[in-house]
């Protein structure tokens, strides 16, 4: 897309006329010609943060796309772009409020669980709640998980000595793990209670 200049400030009308209809080359233009422009509003704007800078200024360019209208002239087009910034921080700041809290209730969760985990050790936890898990299973359930995973078995030799196909044998395999997998999570969540 050759980058024409055919564009001036001098001729916003026929400029944002272009940018309502979805001319790339008009879009093109505004962001060379302001690009930096915005993008130091926005960092004042971000109270020089950087990232929300850049957040913000990708915000302002999304309502160009959107919601740009035909402006007079080049100060009512920096008006517009300027109160999209504006507008544009205040919902980065306010989703981002949402999103800081969320991580810090992820972090605080988070340290208190790797304080659990220090105190013990894995084993201590994951094993009994397997034994006791495969204990309830059935004995041709257990015998398929105890040849497979723990003789170290080929799909082959335990599909032939249980007169099974190779896919029934996976299948099998696949809904005892995952039954396994939920006995074992409700096992510890009993001895976390």
């Amino acid at each position: 897309m050759p980058l024409a200049e055919e564009f001036t400030l001098g001729d916003v009308p026929r400029l944002t006329a272009a940018l309502k209809r979805g001319d790339e080359r008009a879009f093109a233009w505004l962001h060379r010609a302001w690009a930096s422009r915005i993008h130091r509003y926005c960092f004042a704007l971000g109270a020089g943060c950087e990232t929300l800078a850049g957040e913000i200024a990708q915000a302002v360019w999304l309502r160009v796309v959107r919601h740009i209208r035909v402006l007079p002239d080049e100060a009512a087009l920096w008006n517009w772009l300027a109160c999209a910034a504006r507008h544009a921080a205040s919902d980065q700041r306010r989703t981002g409020g949402r999103y800081r809290g969320m991580l810090e209730r992820f972090t605080c969760w988070w340290q208190l669980r790797s304080a659990e985990a220090e105190t013990a050790s894995p084993s201590d936890h994951l094993l009994p709640a397997l034994e006791s898990a495969l204990a309830r299973l059935r004995a041709i359930d257990r015998a398929l998980i105890e040849a497979r995973y723990f003789s170290g078995e080929s799909l082959e030799a335990v599909a032939s000595r249980h007169a099974l196909t190779i896919r029934a044998v996976e299948g099998r395999l696949a809904r005892i793990r995952e039954r396994l997998r939920q006995s074992m999570a409700e096992e510890i969540q009993k001895k976390h209670a």
